[in-house]
């Protein structure tokens, strides 16, 4: 009788024991995590959450080469268990890294935090997905970023906002230029070799004449007869204020419009899809606004 209370006792005691193993073990799965892990599609995404994270986390950026074409991008085995692994998922959203959105489908995903920057600016599905060039967008990214951030690591809440806020203090540069520019833009047209830099012009005031060429080279398929007659007219007549050219995507119709643009005159801004390697965003972008600031400093002085 006394084994058998003896044994009944012991019995308990291990009940309490892994009972006790096991809270640990939940709380230990449910608490903040020592780092933030996040991926970003694009690396300026990516530079984004770095500096604001600091050393209480890691940034896998997806693509980081000038010469990978994030729309076409089919991400590998290793690309797939990074994202598995990530707290934190940064994409653009609009359909231009959807591989993104299977990837985090395709794990269980209920750990992860996707922050999609279409969603974040209301955008819909056809929306111009060229989001970066947005003076604002960067801004609203940074400031969610902190938000998303703080909640998964509250102890680190405090450096997260003062990083943001240091970030977000750079960034504002770009909306003040977009606001120099878009007093003497005069609401003039202009025109351009795709859709890559037009939320940056229309924030500096500026119109797109060209949309269906645009349209019909970021697809890579012909402009119409009529849209390339239409293009080159406004050329020879100087209808457009200058031609923005995405150096990174060349063409036989586009090489044809900067040729006839620089024979009439009409000047021409260059302009990437991807950010330069070893660029920052601010330096990249800034680079790009000030080619529009100089243009209309040369015509100020002319006129």
């Amino acid at each position: 009788m006394q084994r058998k209370r003896w044994l009944v006792g012991l019995l308990v005691v291990l009940m309490v024991v892994l009972s006790g193993c096991q809270t640990k073990s939940t709380s230990q799965t449910t608490k903040a995590p020592e780092k933030i892990h996040v991926v970003a599609s694009l690396n300026f995404y990516g530079e984004a959450a770095k500096r604001i994270l600091g050393t209480a986390g890691t940034v896998t950026t997806v693509i980081n080469s000038p010469s990978v074409d994030a729309e076409s991008f089919e991400p590998d085995i290793a690309t797939a268990e990074k994202v598995a692994k990530a707290d934190v998922v940064i994409q653009n959203g609009l359909g231009y890294d959807s591989w993104m959105s299977r990837l985090v489908a395709a794990n269980d995903s209920s750990h992860i935090k996707t922050l999609n920057l279409g969603k974040l600016l209301g955008r819909k599905t056809g929306a111009n997905p060229h989001l970066w060039s947005d003076p604002q967008l960067m801004i609203e990214m940074t400031q969610k970023l902190v938000q998303q951030f703080s909640r998964i690591s509250p102890q680190h809440a405090a450096a997260f906002k003062r990083r943001g806020n240091a970030y977000v203090k750079e960034l504002r540069a770009l909306p003040r230029l977009a606001r120099t520019i878009k007093q003497h833009a005069n609401n003039q047209q202009v025109a351009v070799s795709e859709p890559v830099f037009d939320l940056a012009l229309t924030a500096m005031g500026y119109r797109v004449s060209d949309s269906h060429f645009a349209q019909a080279i970021e697809e890579d398929s012909d402009p119409t007869p009529a849209d390339i007659t239409h293009l080159e007219t406004q050329i020879r007549q100087h209808k457009i204020a200058f031609f923005v050219e995405n150096t990174q995507n060349s063409s036989k119709n586009v090489t044809s419009m900067v040729k006839l643009a620089h024979k009439y005159d009409v000047p021409v801004v260059q302009v990437t899809e991807a950010k330069p390697v070893n660029e920052s965003y601010v330096t990249w972008m800034s680079s790009q606004y000030q080619q529009v600031r100089r243009i209309q400093q040369k015509a100020g002085a002319q006129s």
